[in-house]
Parts: C-alpha cells; structure tokens; sequence
C-alpha cells in the first residue's frame, strides 16, 4: 500500500510508544501474539501429523496468511471468489474455494483465475455444478481440483452420505478438465464448546461420517489425496481419527471473544492468545454506572448474539462492554460510584468475532510492545 493510503494513523509507525496515540476506533493486531499463534499450531500439526489448511476469510490478508503459510501452512482456504482472487493474484499456490461457484458470472471469473492459478482447488455437491466446473476448467486451459464437499451435521452444504459421495467422485473423474483431489467434511457449530471434553465427544461424532467416506471411496479405487474439515475448536482431536489430512484452522491465528473461555487442548488450556483488538476511547462520563466510548455496532459486530466483547484492558474489573448504538458503546461498572473512567480514557476489547469485525474496517494497525511497527490493508475487503 502506498505512502498516504494508510489512514489517519501513518505518521505514528515507528515511534516509540505509538501503540498508546493510536486515534480511536482503531482496528488493532499485537503482531508478536499472533506469530506466536501461528508457531503453536504449526508445531501442533507437524506432531501429530496433519497439514494446517489456513482460513483466509478469518483476516482478509495477503501478509497474515504469508505468514502462516512460511510457517508450514497449506494454501489458504477461502469463502468467497473474491478471496480467492486476492489471494492467487498474491501469487499464493494451492488455493482452496470452500463454497459453490455456480452463476454464470462467478463461473467466468473462476475460469479466468484458474487460469492464471496454480492448483486450484474448488468444493462441489451437486452433479449438475461439476459439469459447470468442467466447462469453467476447459475455457481456462487448464484443470480444475474438485473435493466431494461431504455434510457432517451442520446442515449447510454437502451430499449425504457413502453412496452419493461415490457418485459425484466418480462424475469428477469422468469429467474433462477435472481432477478429482478428495472430500471436505466440515462441521463448525461445536467448535466454541467451552469443555474440552463435551467437545471432542462431539468433535469426533461428527466427523465419523468423513470416515465411512473415505473407507468407501478407497475401497472403489478413488483414494482421496485430500481430505478437509476441523478447524481451531477441533484442531486437538481432529487427528485422533486418522481421516484428515489437513485442518481448516482459522480463528486460532486473531482469536475472539467467540473463543475466549474455550478449553483449546487437554494439556494446554490456551495455547493462542488475543491477538486483535479494538482500540476505543471513552467519549462521555456523566452517569456514575457507565461510560460512554466511540466503538459500537459499526465498529464491533455482535451479529452472532455474542452482545459483550470481552475487555482486555483499560476498564475496572467486573466492568462488561455492552452496544450502545451505530458508533457508540458502554462499559457498564461492576461497582457504581467507586469504578471510574475519565473522558479520553482508552479501552481495548477483544472483539465477539474477529472476521465480521475485520470487515468494518480498511486497515490493520500492527503493533508490537508499545510501538505501532506496520499498517496493514484488509486486502480482501470485497465479499463477492
């Protein structure tokens, strides 16, 4: 990004103690928590013999995901087409498109990144989209990677069932221009559990339908270099199955409030650590319960019903961060009349997910210690 792009904050990179001038709401990552993040999860996967499939949707960005493929990691795993793009004209290989490509338009565009990509890979339920796929491969000049996208209880996409997931492989080889590289299975709504225990039973419940497909589809010839699925609430057990050979980690590299009390490891409770946060400053003090502060709904999301980012710092103790409006939040006292917060005071909360937060901004202001070191772009800012 070029000198000026950079917002209001660019003449503070580099000086001592910026972190602490940052103008306010800002969109903040303590660079050192988040390498750490990323090395305690590639150590993870080297020991217990999976490849960690990194989610771009998660942070948008060219260099955290750089970062976490230098570390071990396999191409990004991406939501969106948009994703993909950025990624690809970043000139990362080996990246994966989670959803279904299926108008006219985005089956254009896929043929034309697939042309200047190298191993792309897409997901696919439906027989009908793998002749698109097919077609979209062809004009590209050059194959396509499909994985049978398998539904393992989350109800959202994916064929169910051995016999149709033989079935649309079996399409998938047959079809010019494609190249059959395995199955997803991903199941996402236990991965917050805050028990470690009530997690995995239900961790590895879920994924058992990933094992009778795999079992099948070898047993027809049609062995899966590929097999996708788990992710940061997951990544401790995902393993102990032996099915996966890559987990779809995402969260773990930021963390939010989402996961902030989840047990991550039996032995490690918290092995990640709060890397990104929201900077706000107390803009009004006139009632003795609260303070008012400039971060509400449009700078910290709660659309998942997570209505309290946690508070890292700056607030009394006890003290709970409620949405008081578009741009205006609350940091309501645990003990009226004794806590206090002055105007200008500045807090920082974790926010209640990180990727729907990241979204209502343009920039990341990169921290280290006290000292704002780097600004970063959303780089896929663009959903679609």
């Amino acid at each position: 990004m070029a000198t000026g792009d950079r917002g209001p904050n660019e003449s503070l990179i580099g000086v001592p103690g910026s972190r602490h001038q940052l103008g306010t709401p800002s969109l903040v990552i303590d660079v050192d928590i988040m390498d750490a993040n990323i090395a305690s999860m590639a150590r993870h996967a080297e020991s217990h013999g999976y490849e960690v499939r990194p989610v771009g949707k998660i942070h948008k960005s060219i260099e955290i995901t750089r970062r976490q493929v230098e570390a071990g990691g396999r191409g990004p795993c991406c939501a969106t087409l948009a994703e993909v793009e950025v990624m690809v004209d970043a000139g990362f290989s080996d990246v994966m498109l989670f959803t279904s490509v299926v108008t006219a338009p985005k089956l254009d565009r896929l043929a034309e990144v697939n042309a200047r990509a190298e191993g792309l890979i897409v997901c696919a339920d439906h027989a009908a989209n793998v002749i698109q796929l097919g077609e979209a491969a062809r004009r590209s000049g050059r194959p396509i990677k499909v994985l049978v996208d398998l539904e393992t209880g989350s109800y959202r996409t994916g064929v169910v069932g051995e016999d149709a997931a033989l079935a649309l492989a079996r399409l998938i080889v047959d079809t010019d221009g494609l190249e059959y590289a395995g199955v997803q299975g991903y199941t996402g709504h236990h991965m917050n559990t805050t028990d470690y225990e009530a997690r995995r039973a239900r961790g590895l419940a879920v994924v058992e339908p990933v094992v009778r497909a795999v079992e099948r589809l070898r047993a027809e010839g049609l062995d899966p270099e590929i097999v996708s699925g788990g992710g940061t609430g997951s990544h401790a057990f995902d393993h102990e199955l032996d099915v996966f050979t890559e987990i779809q980690a995402g969260t773990y590299v930021l963390m939010d409030t989402n996961y902030y009390n989840v047990v991550q490891r039996h032995d490690e409770p918290s092995p990640f650590g709060p890397a990104l946060f929201v900077r706000t400053t107390v803009i009004s003090n006139c009632q003795p319960e609260f303070v008012m502060t400039d971060a509400g709904i449009k700078e910290v999301d709660v659309i998942f019903g997570i209505e309290n980012p946690a508070i890292l710092r700056g607030a009394p103790p006890g003290a709970v961060y409620e949405m008081a409006g578009d741009d205006m939040g609350k940091i309501r006292f645990a003990n009226p009349g004794q806590d206090r917060l002055e105007v200008g005071d500045v807090v920082e909360i974790l926010a209640s997910h990180c990727y729907q937060t990241i979204v209502l901004y343009r920039y990341f202001h990169v921290v280290s210690g006290g000292t704002l070191v780097d600004i970063w772009p959303v780089d896929a800012y663009d959903n679609w």
